[in-house]
């Protein structure tokens, strides 16, 4: 994605976002399930093209003509179907890793398929709920609050105002007093209990309520003064627009709560003391090692990464990997299963100490037990089983595939000390003048990490700062993903994007051979053949550099064979009938009782190898 000036990223949450994708149209409903393309026996319809397509950037691609990238697009899904069918073959979907991580990934969506079963579908606003709301939600009304543990306690002080004492008198001998220097301001949907809000909105100006009970505590209300939004009147849209938003979002959280309070309420399960020491202990060395190499404050905020897990994996035995660390009812989960569920979560550790640590991932283990009772009810229901949970399935199950074989096969591209040499001896003869460029990049192993990447920009963080703490690229670990200055055609497919941003500008992600990449245009400048000496570059670099213009080549060559091996079928006419959203977008889809992945994966551009394909078929 390139991004400059204010607008440097847009990232929408899925709940917004889901409102832009269908600007269909000259298509019919029934022709968002028509196959678009054949590749080997499977289909990819033209619903799942376009949800690909409007949910993800549109990232360096060859046109920004929206015909030229729209099929390009489609070129690249073939191209993550192929390598798919290639991983299948290999029986790459039999390895403990993409089984392990397939299996969380349905949690996760039979987790949200329950929600939508227990709470979306059950979400209903009568005309009533609504004309009550847009009559409350141009007001912002500003309360003191007396609050009490026991109804003797709060009835004692109702009396006492009812004999004549002052609301004030009374609050300024209490407790609760310190936290309200300034009334608590209440807008519509503040409150979670509605009665409460029926109560505090009934209050004329100086007013106390009568006590009322909500939250396990007794209450007390009195309306200092109150604020109108005249822009937000009873006809308005935007008001009626916000006002169902507010309603339903609390409708939402209270048949929720409800629900959770009716499969969890009672419970209680632990975590095997054992194997949770065992965990913490390993993850406690890793963060060490880790934040001993990378991070120079020691009191900054640390994050658990995959790469952090997936080291734990391989350092502690397998002994204590398997036997049960959790079991309820009819299941049991092992202390791997947790393991690979943190992987999907975000974890944040405020320190480095032993006791934060642990702290922190007993917080995580509680909502793991929690997570996994949900999703056990899911199971029973055989949720998993659903059209919708076994098509988002389907869909990350093709895109890991695809992600591990190209890995596999972008693993086995090397660099000779010879190509090296013959590297500095053509580019000693540059010409007049070159292109010299400077980037911060960082660069992850794996989608999530450049997920929590997107979501600190789009926070408003530093991007030097980031690149500090989550560059993974060991080459520029020293320099915080500062290349240093560098001939923009010699770094391949970074280099020449890099070349065409302006100072300041951020691009990506893109793929990579070693994962995901963003970077951030530094410096850029023109210098005269005389000032370069490729000579002086160090062959680590060169080497980095020569990698990275191999990667893509050798993946096309590749995918061309493929297409072959596997065969290709494109629907044109119906390619040429879809309209698509041109917004440029990263998308997160929220799941369901807690959590978010992306909503889509990142389609990583190929399709060079299309156009050796049709050369193919000419006779």
């Amino acid at each position: 994605m390139k991004s400059s000036g204010k607008n440097k990223l847009i990232i929408l949450n899925f709940a917004l976002s889901i409102m832009l994708t269908s600007v269909c149209l000259d298509l019919k409903a029934q022709d968002e399930l028509q196959p678009l393309a054949k590749v080997g026996n499977q289909f990819i319809t033209v619903d799942e093209f376009r949800n690909r397509y409007e949910f993800m950037p549109h990232l360096n691609y060859s046109s920004d003509n929206k015909d030229t990238l729209k099929k390009e697009f489609l070129y690249s899904l073939i191209a993550e179907r192929l390598w798919a069918l290639e991983a299948l073959e290999k029986r790459i979907d039999t390895l403990d890793i993409v089984k392990q991580s397939l299996k969380t990934l349905e949690k996760l969506f039979v987790k949200d398929e329950l929600f939508r079963n227990e709470v979306e579908y059950k979400i209903q606003l009568s005309s009533e709920e609504i004309s009550k709301g847009l009559l409350r939600v141009p007001r912002t009304l500003y309360i003191n609050i007396i609050t009490a543990s026991d109804s003797n306690e709060i009835y004692s002080i109702y009396n006492l105002l009812l004999e004549g004492k002052t609301f004030d008198s009374i609050l300024v001998t209490r407790q609760e007093y310190n936290s309200q220097q300034k009334p608590f301001q209440i807008k519509l949907g503040t409150f979670s209990n509605e009665l409460v809000e029926d109560l505090v909105f009934d209050l004329k100006l100086d007013e106390f309520s009568v006590p009322i009970y909500s939250d396990f505590k007794w209450y007390l209300f009195k309306v200092v003064s109150e604020e109108i939004d005249s822009t937000l009147f009873y006809d308005n849209e935007t008001a009626r627009n916000k006002t169902i938003s507010i309603l339903t979002e609390r409708k939402r959280k209270n048949i929720a709560g409800r629900f959770l309070d009716s499969l969890l309420g009672g419970r209680t399960i632990t975590a095997d003391k054992e194997l949770f020491t065992a965990f913490t202990d390993k993850l406690i060395q890793v963060l060490n090692e880790r934040i001993n190499k990378t991070i120079s404050d020691s009191n900054k905020i640390i994050d658990l990464t995959s790469d952090d897990l997936i080291k734990i994996l391989k350092l502690i035995e397998q002994s204590k990997l398997n036997p049960l660390f959790v079991k309820f009812d009819n299941t049991e989960l092992t202390l791997k299963d947790f393991i690979y569920y943190l992987m999907y979560q975000k974890i944040y550790f405020p320190s480095r100490k032993s006791n934060r640590i642990k702290l922190v991932i007993s917080s995580a283990v509680k909502q793991f037990i929690e997570d996994e009772v949900i999703t056990a009810e899911g199971y029973k229901r055989k949720l998993n089983f659903s059209p919708s949970v076994q098509k988002e399935l389907d869909m990350w199950r093709n895109y890991y595939l695809s992600e591990i074989m190209m890995q596999k096969f972008s693993d086995s591209i090397t660099v000779s000390d010879s190509e090296i040499e013959n590297y500095i001896i053509q580019k000693s003869d540059n010409g007049p003048n070159q292109l010299m460029i400077n980037i911060v990049e960082i660069l992850t192993h794996n989608l999530d990490d450049m997920m929590s990447v997107l979501d600190e920009l789009k926070s408003g963080k530093n991007f030097r700062e980031l690149a500090k703490q989550y560059n993974q690229r060991v080459y520029t670990k020293a320099s915080n993903g500062e290349w240093g200055n560098f001939l923009a055609k010699s770094a391949g497919e970074i280099g020449e994007i890099a070349s065409k941003l302006d100072i300041g500008e951020i691009y990506g992600p893109i793929k990579v051979k070693e994962g995901y990449s963003i970077f951030q245009l530094i410096d850029k400048k023109v210098i005269p053949d005389s000032l370069i000496k490729i000579s002086d570059e160090p062959k680590d670099y060169i080497r980095m550099k020569l990698t990275l213009s191999k990667v893509n080549e050798l993946i096309n060559k590749n995918t061309f064979y493929l297409s072959q091996k596997f065969g290709v079928e494109i629907n044109e006419n119906l390619l040429n009938k879809i309209e698509l959203s041109q917004i440029n977008m990263f998308t997160y889809k929220l799941i369901g009782f807690g959590g978010k992945i992306a909503a889509m994966p990142i389609t990583i551009p190929i399709f060079e190898w299309y156009y050796f394909y049709k050369k193919s078929e000419i006779p």
